[in-house]
């Protein structure tokens, strides 16, 4: 692209991995709909259950935080989470404003079940050997470098 100071879109780095992003999102998207969740509702679900199981109180902030989501879509789809039943939310013990949040036991058995579903995505979609390894360490490198810089 004449605007850039890469030539070929084939060396861009943005592109290639915004491509790869989309392709996975996908597959995660088509096994979901077996279990009427969108991607943004399994990974609150999910960060719920792992706060839970690190004996954290689990809020809104928790989850934004944890899961890098905005607060105006986590508070959204918790509303809706709720309202399906996989979630209940309760006063805060120490904070008015906020909401202690937990899964369902309906909430639990769905997501025992999409994480299984899911898990089989990642198998076939990544790799399978050291570049795997590889690739979880380079991005884990690329979180760490870069998670200050957008809030």
């Amino acid at each position: 692209m004449r605007f850039s100071e890469i030539k070929n879109h084939k060396e861009s780095m943005g592109l290639l991995f915004w491509q790869v992003s989309m392709l996975w999102q996908r597959k995660i998207k088509k096994v979901l709909q077996a279990y009427d969740l969108t991607h943004t509702q399994f990974v609150i679900l999910a960060v719920i259950e792992e706060l839970t199981e690190q004996d954290k109180t689990v809020t809104q902030k928790n989850i934004s935080d944890f899961s890098m989501i905005d607060v105006m879509t986590v508070s959204s789809t918790v509303r809706l989470l709720a309202k399906k039943g996989l979630i209940s939310r309760s006063q805060h013990e120490t904070d008015t404003r906020a909401n202690s949040i937990i899964n369902t036991e309906m909430g639990k058995s769905l997501l025992s079940k999409a994480v299984k579903a899911v898990d089989k995505v990642d198998k076939t979609f990544f790799f399978d050997n050291d570049a795997n390894k590889s690739l979880h360490s380079t991005l884990s490198e690329l979180l760490l470098k870069n998670q200050d810089t957008i809030q």
